[in-house]
Order: C-alpha cells, then structure tokens, then sequence
C-alpha cells in the first residue's frame, strides 16, 4: 500500500498510471472491435 501512495503523490507516477489506464481500455476497445469484425465476416 505504501508504494501506492508513492506512485500517486508524484506527478510523473500519476501520469503512468493513467496513461496505463488510457492504453489498456484502447486496447480493450481494439480487440473487441475485431473480435465483433472476424465474427460478421463469417457469416457472409
């Protein structure tokens, strides 16, 4: 817990754990996308 509080008192540390945030829910977005795409594809 306490490197926790670490990371977050500082601003580059905050700012990675946001951009880890950011970049894991773009990814999300992006392989489910293509999942739903290789899904309709097979269909047609």
């Amino acid at each position: 817990m306490e490197l926790w509080k670490q990371l977050l008192s500082d601003d580059v540390g905050l700012l990675s754990v946001i951009t880890i945030g950011v970049t894991s829910v773009i990814v999300t977005t992006i392989i489910v996308m293509f999942i739903k795409k290789v899904k309709n594809s097979d269909r047609k």
